[in-house]
């Protein structure tokens, strides 16, 4: 799992996100070990295998204790799963604090790519009724080799936020992570809801995609990153052994595909 919010610039409301992973072959008490705060706070739980509106499918506990949460992962952890047309098991899921805050606290911002510019989309409502954000939300256009100005963010984007603190605190969010965004080559960025709740900012579920054909540039910024295959297909045979032999070199090998 990439950690990009390390390089968010300081001086930003970010708070530092927190989180355990679990797999059908995690031990519950090692987890616990490494992340004592889950037997200390209400939690979120949720599967982490390229599964988006997972609420509205039901795969998301929310404000459980540790107990209700390792309950909630025996009961669907290596089970069937239908998402659309695809179907596949449930294998990986991802546990956080539960942040209390109201509804009109959400709110939903997006990066894309596209050939000459990126988009920055935002609405000052989010969460899982959102609704068609295509729609609904926002647009600033960033062409290729600039960067948006604060002024930009605030006139454009901000319009519909009413209190002058959150604005502040959500144009010099925006502006730093579009510098990680540009930095570390994502091509898209989805952040629904983004919370801001006691002049802090919170990130609840994000999605992300990076440019993998940028792994010389941004290897070391990266860290150890994990492609994994869409959910309903399990890795390919050669895809498997690939990665195995990339877990014990020093070297990056990757799997090409040629059509």
């Amino acid at each position: 799992m990439l950690d990009a919010f390390r390089h968010i610039a300081p001086g930003t409301a970010l708070v530092p996100c927190r989180f355990a992973v679990f797999e059908q072959d995690t031990v519950w008490e090692d987890e616990i070990g490494k992340n004592p705060w889950i037997t200390k706070e209400k939690l979120v739980v949720k599967p982490d295998q390229l599964i988006k509106r997972r609420g509205k499918l039901g795969l998301v506990g929310v404000n459980l204790t540790a107990a209700e949460v390792r309950r909630w992962l025996a009961e669907r952890s290596g089970k069937g799963q239908q998402v659309g047309a695809a179907v596949g098991k449930l294998r990986r899921f991802v546990v956080e604090p539960f942040v209390k805050h109201e509804d009109n606290e959400e709110m939903y911002l997006c990066i894309q790519s596209g050939r000459r510019s990126d988009t920055i989309l935002f609405h000052h409502q989010g969460g899982v009724d959102v609704g068609d954000v295509d729609a609904v939300a926002i647009r600033l256009e960033v062409p290729v080799d600039t960067f948006p100005s604060g002024e930009d963010v605030k006139r454009l984007l901000l319009k519909n936020v009413k209190s002058a603190t959150v604005k502040r605190l959500i144009i010099t969010f925006i502006l730093s992570l579009y510098q990680v965004y540009v930095d570390l080559h994502f091509t898209y960025m989805e952040i629904n809801p983004i919370v801001v709740t006691g002049e802090r900012i919170y990130l609840l579920d994000l999605a992300a995609k990076l440019d993998q054909t940028a792994d010389f540039i941004c290897a070391k910024n990266w860290g150890e990153v994990t492609f994994p295959p869409p959910f309903g297909r399990d890795a390919y045979p050669e895809e498997a052994h690939i990665a195995d032999l990339d877990a014990k070199s020093g070297a990056s090998l990757k799997v090409l595909y040629f059509i």
